[in-house]
């Protein structure tokens, strides 16, 4: 080999870690919403004390109306300014603790591709006699080497520049607000950079379509992307054509900001009655959340995280709007988005996660390897119960549709370039809500799923649905009572939702969905709410039918109306048998 020279490529990059305790700015935001929150019951006290006019009048009246009324607005803006630093200091936390886990991964893998140079310089040296092959072989080792070294300091360098991006950032948001004069002002805390970036064309909020903000956020810098997410969290976490990933953080500070500044007030004994919802919807949307971080996937061994993709705890009256998404909304190759039904509102945020959890291992174990993401959507007002007047009428499912299809617009439109196979999932009432989103308003994805339906609204058949009669599912437990006031046929119409997607001639593929723990009697809590539950057939199918694997669902015979009673189904005959994921009785497919 005294002629032949391998080039060993050197190791590279020197690895610096970023700087900075996530922990601490944590806390220094908290510490900072909760003065938010102290400024804000000033400027709501000091409006009260200047309404005094049925016990004092006159021109001392007058001046101290006056004066506080002033005090009532300085103290409003600063509380609306300290917030605003607030959440730039959440969103450098969140931040740094991304740059960490990115640093942390960098110095893994540049640890493999020292090892790896390490051999190679050993089998470099101790060769002797080696043939051409041998030689070549060696040359593309150093070569392929040379490549990942390069790509290291590629890494490395964005790294180091997010990170100065990041301090920069915060460093705006303090000098925003650092003078009486800027902090009392409508934009002090707001960075320049972010107040130009949301003035552009496509910005979230002036009507732009989900694919003009899509096209907005491109043309944005990365430094300009943590700015809007900073000082706009709730313009950034509710805009439709965004990425997951950035409505996911937006929606995280949104989410820290209220917890802050909710429970300093619950401890000063100020909440109003909507303040407490809100403070209850924040808690369980935390809960929720904290349970999709921290999930491991007992197939892959992987921890997919959770995305905050809609936080609004406000909404219709305290009852809240909220998403949250098991998996990579941004790069999942199967989508599922859950619709629920009846006594839903944000506090079932932990319950519903469990659920996308379980149709998250559905869809990953027998799956073909594709990534998953699974979401809970609850984005309109869903009725409150059985004795609700909204669950006997169709116009919450209407205005459902609506927000259910324009939610789905959004994601779409999010990755444009990289469409994911999509399946929307109907539960209760929620599956009515579906089908007019499928019906009125061409729901863009691939397959619909509808559970425990008490009617299609105003589909008369599955030939209405966007996603045409093969690619609309429908589960029905024989013993759930909410699916028997669907329209079973041409006599029977109890419920006046519409018809039963289950019946024979409705032209749907009904899938195998009893409950193994059945009882003699119906129940609705066991029945109608098992369809997510592990060691069912309705989990087992549903996994199929997400992953786009459909032709090992396991179908199940429509129902029959004989008309002058309630509608056949033979399934309430049939032995209903375990699907669990895991287990030795699982069936893999057929009848």
């Amino acid at each position: 080999m005294t002629d032949v020279v391998i080039d060993v490529p050197v190791s590279r990059p020197t690895l610096e870690r970023p700087q900075g305790d996530a922990g601490g700015a944590d806390s220094l935001a908290t510490t900072l919403y909760r003065a938010a929150s102290r400024y804000e019951d000033f400027a709501e006290e000091a409006t009260q004390l200047g309404d005094l006019h049925s016990s004092w009048w006159g021109d001392a009246y007058d001046a101290y109306q006056a004066a506080a009324g002033g005090a009532s607005d300085e103290h409003s803006r600063m509380s609306d300014t300290v917030r605003r630093v607030g959440r730039a200091v959440s969103a450098y936390a969140d931040n740094l603790r991304v740059h960490k886990r990115t640093h942390d991964d960098l110095v893994e893998a540049k640890a493999a591709a020292d090892g790896d140079r390490t051999q190679l310089v050993q089998d470099v040296q101790a060769a002797t006699d080696v043939t051409e092959a041998h030689i070549a072989a060696l040359q593309q080792r150093a070569s392929d080497l040379d490549g990942r070294y390069r790509d290291l300091v590629a890494d490395h360098d964005a790294l180091q520049r997010q990170v100065r991006d990041n301090e920069d950032t915060l460093r705006q948001a303090f000098v925003a607000g650092t003078s009486l004069t800027s902090a009392l002002s409508a934009d002090g805390g707001i960075p320049s950079a972010a107040q130009t970036a949301m003035g552009r064309y496509g910005a979230p909020g002036d009507g732009a379509t989900p694919e003009q903000v899509a096209a907005w956020w491109r043309g944005l810098s990365e430094a300009e992307q943590e700015a809007v997410v900073a000082a706009y969290p709730q313009r950034i976490g509710g805009a439709d054509g965004l990425p997951a990933s950035a409505r996911d953080e937006a929606n995280r500070i949104l989410l820290e900001d209220d917890l802050a500044r909710l429970e300093a007030k619950e401890d000063d004994g100020t909440l109003s009655e909507l303040e407490q919802r809100m403070l209850e919807n924040a808690r369980k949307t935390q809960e929720g959340l904290e349970d999709a971080d921290g999930f491991t996937d007992p197939t892959t061994g992987e921890e997919p995280g959770g995305q905050l993709w809609l936080y609004d705890p406000s909404a219709f009256d305290g009852d809240g709007r909220v998403a949250v998404a098991l998996g990579d909304l941004d790069t999942a190759d199967d989508v599922a988005v859950m619709t629920p039904g009846i006594n839903t509102d944000m506090t079932s945020t932990p319950k519903y996660v469990g659920d996308m959890t379980n149709l998250y291992e559905a869809t990953t174990y027998q799956g073909d390897g594709s990534s998953v993401a699974t979401m809970f959507w609850l984005g309109y007002d869903a009725p409150a119960g059985p004795f609700d007047p909204a669950t006997i009428g169709t116009g919450t499912a209407e205005d459902g549709g609506a927000r259910l299809a324009d939610a789905v617009d959004g994601l779409r439109a999010s990755r444009s370039d990289d469409p994911a196979n999509m399946t929307a999932v109907g539960h209760s009432y929620g599956s009515t809500t579906t089908s007019y989103a499928a019906v009125d308003h061409d729901l863009d994805v691939d397959r619909v799923a509808l559970i425990g339906s008490p009617g299609t609204g105003p589909a008369d058949s599955a030939d209405d649905f966007s996603v045409g009669t093969d690619n609309l599912y429908v589960g029905r437990n024989s013993r759930d009572g909410v699916a028997f006031f669907g329209d079973e046929g041409a006599y029977h119409n109890p419920g006046g939702l519409g018809r039963d997607p289950s019946y024979e001639d409705f032209g749907a593929t009904r899938f195998e969905a009893e409950n193994i723990d059945r009882s003699r009697f119906r129940n609705y809590d066991d029945d109608h709410g098992a369809y997510f539950d592990t060691d069912s057939e309705s989990l087992y199918n549903l996994g199929r039918i997400v992953d786009g694997d459909t032709g090992d669902v396991n179908e199940a015979p429509g129902t029959t109306d004989p008309w002058w009673r309630w509608a056949d189904d033979d399934e309430g005959e049939r032995d209903p048998s375990s699907n669990e994921p895991g287990r030795s009785d699982t069936r893999l497919g057929g009848p």
